[in-house]
């Protein structure tokens, strides 16, 4: 009875946060609104302890690089992380990850999610980002809710040349030498509102003077080609004057563009428990698929599987970092059977919490996210001089 209560609150708001224009006096959406005033307020008041040094920030004695955004949920920090962390890889030197560890299990404890090597903890103990992270064994993780420590123990552990903070934006405890902030080029700014009544965690004039570069993620086909001085000589993009607005905010702040490109990560034909590598062939072009997701936005999912030739005969959405049990494995596994689909489709961050054998019924494909960067270039360029091509410059902090 209270689970149903509370998950009709949580849809509630959900909705208030999507949903822009003038709240009605009295109404569920404006007692958002004046909760999301306070929470400006709160924010406003930490930023300026922060400021005036009462709270104080502490470095690491190595380059720390910031993934963040400005809104909860559904920009593509993860997959930027990723990007960066290979990129610094392919460049020999040495990257470890850092993350909150957010709906784990490990509380405050800072902990080594994986070796580069090995992982040593599974998603339920670090959280959902970080052990789909862990999995690519190409550089270490560690979690840790307090970021300072957790890059203490990267330091001491790994000897690191670069560590890549994902989500901390607003994680002032630790100081970062670069900020690297994620929009959503569709809705980079959800409904203009701090939460709970919008997704926004602080405003962009807030954040103005803390931002380093903007990456637009998600962009279509058209936008991607652009360069941000093209922005007011393109016409006719349905979202354009957002960007436009965003880089007259903060004119003088390097912009770049990128893309969500899905691809098959995982394949598990029916019958099997294992995954197969022999998928290089195999192709969701006029497949119909059953799709499961608990993502902020669990509608970019259903777009991937579409982009991908899927042909979807039902979305089953759960809320962000849901974690599945049993009945939900059953009720997914009925809905595939009763319409007689090809396969069901799920996520790299949803499947990291599935039982395979549950599905041994039917085939199974796992969809990942690449992020592709308009000017990778400029990117990389732009991050070696402003950090680690200072990593060893006189006088650095």
């Amino acid at each position: 009875m209270i689970k149903s209560w509370l998950n009709r609150i949580e849809k509630r708001v959900l909705k208030t946060m999507e949903t822009p224009g003038h709240f009605e006096p009295f109404s569920f959406d404006q007692v958002l609104a004046s909760c999301a005033s306070v929470y400006k307020a709160g924010v406003k008041l930490r930023y300026a302890l922060y400021g005036s040094g009462f709270l104080k920030s502490r470095r690491l004695d190595c380059p720390v690089i910031s993934i963040g955004n400005l809104a909860v949920g559904g920009s593509g920090k993860t997959p930027m992380a990723l990007y960066l962390a290979r990129m610094l890889s392919e460049k020999g030197m040495r990257p470890v990850v850092i993350s909150r560890g957010y709906k784990g299990t490990l509380g405050k404890q800072a902990a080594v999610v994986s070796d580069g090597r090995e992982v040593f903890l599974d998603a339920t103990a670090c959280g959902d980002e970080p052990y789909m992270m862990a999995m690519e064994k190409n550089f270490p993780v560690v979690v840790g809710k307090d970021r300072y420590k957790a890059g203490l123990m990267a330091l001491k552990t790994f000897a690191p040349d670069a560590v890549i903070l994902d989500d901390g934006f607003q994680h002032l405890k630790l100081g970062r030498d670069l900020n690297l902030v994620l929009l959503d080029y569709s809705q980079p700014l959800g409904n203009g509102r701090m939460l709970p009544a919008g997704r926004l965690r602080e405003t962009l004039c807030m954040a103005k003077d803390r931002i380093d570069a903007i990456v637009f993620t998600r962009c279509p086909p058209d936008v991607f080609q652009w360069d941000a001085f093209q922005l007011d000589a393109v016409q006719g993009f349905g979202h354009q004057s957002f960007a436009k607005d965003i880089i007259k905010v903060v004119p003088s702040v390097p912009v770049f563009f990128s893309t969500h490109e899905p691809f098959v990560a995982q394949l598990f034909p029916a019958g099997s428990d294992n995954n197969t590598k022999e998928f290089q062939s195999w192709t969701l072009q006029g497949k119909t698929a059953v799709l499961f997701s608990g993502l902020a936005r669990n509608a970019s999912f259903a777009q991937s599987a579409q982009d991908l030739g899927a042909n979807i005969a039902d979305h089953l959405e759960f809320c962000d970092h849901y974690r599945y049990n049993g009945p939900d494995f059953k009720r997914i596994m009925a809905r595939a059977k009763a319409l007689n689909v090809d396969c069901i489709l799920t996520t790299q961050k949803d499947w990291v919490k599935v039982n395979p054998a549950c599905f041994r019924d039917v085939t199974v494909a796992v969809i990942g996210i690449r992020m592709r960067v308009s000017n990778p270039q400029g990117l990389e360029k732009f991050i070696w001089d402003n950090t680690l091509g200072q990593a060893t410059a006189p006088g650095r902090p």
